[in-house]
C-alpha cells in the first residue's frame, strides 16, 4: 500500500499526485496493515451505570482570570482539564493574547507553561518585556517534537499550558509533514486525552486556511472542548474575540479588545467606539444598532452613488455580503422613487468591520437614499430588517436595542414595528414598509452630476 504522508490517504499504486489532497510526491510505500475478518466477540465485560444526576454539581469550576472581557467569552473563567483552540488570521494578536492568557492566569499561586515551536525563547521574553510582563510564574519552552512536549508537560506542574502552534509540531513516531491533517488530528487526540486524565487547561494555536477557516479541518474543532477566534482589521486597533464552540458556557458573548504596546487592554464600554464623533452634514451615513453576541454595538454605514459611465452599473460593497447590498437596491428600485438603475453604488462598513446581520438592513437602505437625494441622516438610527415584499420586518432584541440607544444619549431612532409600548417614547419613529421610508426623505435636494 501507499500512504500520503500529508493526508493520510492509502491507495494500492503508487501515482505522482494524492488523489485526496492534490499534492505531489508524497504517496510513501508503507506496510498493509493486517485486517481482521470476522464477527465482534462477547468478551466485553458489564459496566457500572450510573443515573443521570449522581454527581450533578452546581457549577463547573473555574479559574479566574484578570481579564473581564475574556472571562465573559469563556463563560466565567478557565476551566480545569478543559481543551481549548484559539485561531485567527496571521499577525492579528494570537501570541501576545496567549502570553497575556498566560500573565493574568498565573498571578497568584498557579503557573502557567508556554510551549513555542515557532519562536526562541529570545523572542519570547523580548515580547514579555514590551509588554510589561514580568511573572515568574511562566516558563518557557522551545520545542518542536511533540513527544518530548509531552514528557514535558507531565513531569510539570503547571495547571496551564499553551501551544504555539500546532501546525508546526513533529512527531518521531509519524512520517508525515508538520500540519498534516492526519498528524494534527492524532495530536489532538492525545492532548484530550491528556488534559481530562491531569486536570491541566490545554490552549492550543491553530492557524488559518486562505478562506479563513480554521486551518486542519472541522476534525480539530469537533475534538476540542472550546474554539476561539480572534478577528479584526490590520488597520485598526481594535480586536473581537468570538466563541465559536464551547460545552461549558455561552457561545453568543464576544470580547472586544484594543491592541496596544502593552499588548490587548478590555473595551468594557464601547459606545461609540465604532462611530466617528463628528456626523453633521455627512451624506450617505447611517448609523445601526447591531447585536455582537449579546452586546449591542453602534456602527456607522456608509453609500455612495455616482451616475454610472459604462453600460452596467457597479456594485462593491466592505464589511458585508455583496448580495445583501444587490438584495436592498433591488427592494428600493422598485417600491420607491430613487433610480437607481444608472448609478453604480459602493457601500461600507466603518472602521473595518464585518456584518452580516438582518438588522443593519434598514441602515443600509437609508444610507443609499441619504446619498442618491443629498439628504444627511445626523445621529438618527436605523433598526429592522427588509423583507421581499417591501415591508419593514422587526429584528432579534429590538427593546435591547433600543434601550442601549437610549442610554448612549441617541433620541431619534427609526425601526420597524415591534408591538411594545416603548413605541410611543417620543423620537422614536416606526416605519412599517420601504414605501413609507422613501417618502420620508421626500424629495432630492441639490444637484448631482449626471442624467435623471
Amino acid at each position: 500500500m501507499y500512504q500520503c504522508k500529508n493526508c493520510g490517504h492509502s491507495q494500492p499504486k503508487w501515482t505522482g499526485q494524492c488523489p485526496k489532497c492534490s499534492d505531489w510526491n508524497t504517496l510513501k510505500e508503507a506496510p498493509e496493515a493486517e485486517q481482521k475478518v470476522g464477527k465482534i466477540q462477547t468478551a466485553g465485560k458489564a459496566r457500572t451505570i450510573s443515573g443521570l444526576l449522581d454527581r450533578a454539581s452546581g457549577e463547573t469550576p473555574r479559574y479566574a482570570i484578570r481579564s473581564r472581557e475574556l472571562s465573559n467569552v469563556l463563560g466565567g473563567g478557565i476551566v480545569p482539564g478543559s481543551f481549548v483552540l484559539l485561531s485567527g488570521e496571521p499577525g492579528i494578536g494570537k501570541s501576545t493574547l496567549t502570553l497575556q492568557i498566560a500573565d493574568w492566569f498565573a498571578s497568584g499561586e498557579q503557573s502557567a507553561l508556554y510551549v513555542s515551536a515557532e519562536e526562541n525563547i529570545e523572542q519570547i521574553s523580548s515580547r514579555a518585556l514590551r509588554m510589561g510582563i514580568k511573572n515568574e510564574n511562566i516558563r518557557i519552552l522551545c520545542e518542536s517534537v511533540f513527544e518530548h512536549i509531552l514528557e514535558t508537560i507531565g513531569s510539570d506542574d503547571s495547571e496551564l499550558v499553551i501551544l504555539d502552534s500546532i501546525s508546526m509540531f513533529q512527531t518521531l513516531s509519524m512520517d508525515t509533514n508538520s500540519g498534516s491533517t492526519s498528524l494534527i488530528r492524532s495530536m489532538a487526540e492525545v492532548l484530550m486525552q491528556l488534559a481530562k486524565r491531569s486536570q491541566k487547561t490545554i490552549i492550543v494555536i491553530g492557524h488559518v486556511t486562505k478562506d479563513g477557516s480554521i486551518s486542519g479541518p472541522k476534525t480539530l474543532e469537533h475534538l476540542v472542548d472550546t474554539v476561539l477566534f480572534l478577528e479584526g482589521s490590520r488597520h485598526e486597533s481594535y480586536r473581537i474575540l468570538r466563541s465559536l464552540k464551547n460545552r461549558f458556557g455561552p457561545t453568543d458573548e464576544i470580547g472586544l479588545f484594543e491592541m496596544t504596546e502593552q499588548g490587548l487592554i478590555d473595551i468594557l464600554n464601547p459606545g461609540k467606539e465604532f462611530v466617528q464623533s463628528e456626523r453633521q452634514g455627512l451624506i450617505g451615513s447611517a448609523l445601526a444598532m447591531t447585536m455582537e453576541g449579546t452586546r449591542p454595538l453602534i456602527v456607522e454605514i456608509e453609500a455612495l452613488t455616482t451616475y454610472t459611465k459604462f453600460g452596467f452599473p457597479k456594485r462593491s460593497s466592505r464589511g458585508m455580503p455583496g448580495g445583501k447590498l444587490d438584495l436592498v437596491l433591488a427592494i428600493l428600485s422598485k417600491y420607491t422613487d430613487a433610480k437607481l438603475e444608472n448609478y453604480d453604488v459602493f457601500a461600507n462598513v466603518g472602521r473595518g468591520l464585518s456584518l452580516s446581520e438582518p438588522g443593519i438592513d434598514l441602515a443600509l437602505a437609508a444610507a443609499v437614499l441619504s446619498s442618491r437625494k443629498n439628504i444627511p441622516l445626523g445621529d438618527t438610527l436605523f433598526i429592522g430588517e427588509l423583507s421581499l415584499t417591501g415591508t419593514i420586518k422587526r429584528v432579534s432584541s429590538m427593546e435591547k436595542r433600543i434601550d442601549e440607544a437610549r442610554k448612549l444619549g441617541f433620541v431619534k431612532i427609526v425601526c420597524a414595528p415591534f408591538g411594545s409600548k416603548k413605541t410611543k417614547v417620543e423620537g422614536l419613529k416606526i416605519v412599517s414598509s420601504v414605501q413609507e421610508l422613501g417618502k420620508w426623505f421626500g424629495p432630492r435636494k441639490g444637484a448631482e452630476e449626471g442624467k435623471e
